[in-house]
């Protein structure tokens, strides 16, 4: 049975996927296929840029090739690259494997289509285990031109509601928390993410629920200094230093460059004191 990773990524976010693909293979315990999938490169989506679409049941919005999460949809992606036979691991390119990946690649699923964690009476579709055959709806154009035509919500897709889906330790999805049981760590909180710390920021934040039902938030906190206009330092030491550290063995281990790290950098894509760490 074919095996294969897949990271989304964009081109604001490939650091990371090279850093997240590094990662993999460092801690696979035999060669394993990792293909990122930059949302950038890929014609269909180009197309997809400026529309209107279904946010949720209640909300549209717009699709904005510039955002830091434009990359999102490409979790439908794998099946249909592997012609609907095999597994797949999907993962954003924020997250880490400390562990070997060929352990949840070889797991029993128990006639799930999809493996994820639980996350508010939904399903976190940001890692998720895939066989490949069980997924033949899974098809982008289709995906994108339903979303398009309001047939079907961002929300209730991105969520697995109407999935057959089984449940995934969330040790393989640990969000920003780095213990001795975490598998794969995913600095899942934008604002905090370790090698955009001060940047502007650029991704498209949810809006504040109202106070009181009724007073808008967002002017408030900004009043009170309380609504950042910078990426800020991630709070959990150990997290910032595996992310040196990780950067680091990359660079020794010639998984990226020098050039590359310092072009990312002057693409504004990377922290402009990155070097100053890593010494």
């Amino acid at each position: 049975m074919e095996k294969q990773v897949f990271i989304q990524s964009n081109n604001k976010q490939l650091f990371g996927a090279q850093l997240a693909k590094f990662a993999l293979e460092k801690n696979a315990s035999k060669p394993i296929n990792v293909e990122i999938l930059n949302v950038d490169e890929l014609p269909i989506f180009k197309k997809l840029n400026g529309k209107e679409y279904l946010f949720n049941q209640k909300e549209t919005r717009v699709y904005d090739a510039t955002d830091l999460q434009y990359f999102t949809l490409t979790r439908f992606m794998p099946p249909e690259c592997m012609r609907f036979s095999g597994r797949a691991v999907v993962i954003d390119p924020d997250i880490f494997a400390l562990a070997d990946i060929h352990t949840l690649l070889e797991r029993d699923m128990e006639e799930h289509a999809i493996l994820a964690c639980p996350k508010k009476g939904a399903w976190d579709s940001s890692v998720m285990l895939l066989d490949c055959k069980k997924l033949p709806h899974w098809r982008i154009a289709g995906i994108i031109e339903r979303l398009v035509t309001k047939e079907i919500d961002y929300t209730t897709t991105m969520t697995l509601r109407k999935e057959r889906v089984g449940e995934l330790e969330r040790v393989w999805n640990s969000l920003d928390e780095l213990n001795g049981y975490t598998k794969m760590l995913h600095t899942t909180n934008r604002l905090t993410q370790p090698w955009k710390t001060g940047l502007p920021i650029d991704f498209t934040r949810n809006k504040m629920k109202r106070l009181f039902g009724i007073i808008p938030r967002e002017p408030i906190h900004k009043l009170l200094n309380k609504y950042p206009t910078h990426y800020q330092q991630h709070p959990n030491k150990n997290i910032e230093t595996f992310f040196f550290e990780l950067t680091k063995d990359a660079l020794r281990q010639r998984a990226i460059t020098k050039d590359y790290v310092q072009s990312e950098i002057e693409s504004g894509h990377v922290r402009p004191d990155l070097f100053t760490h890593l010494s």
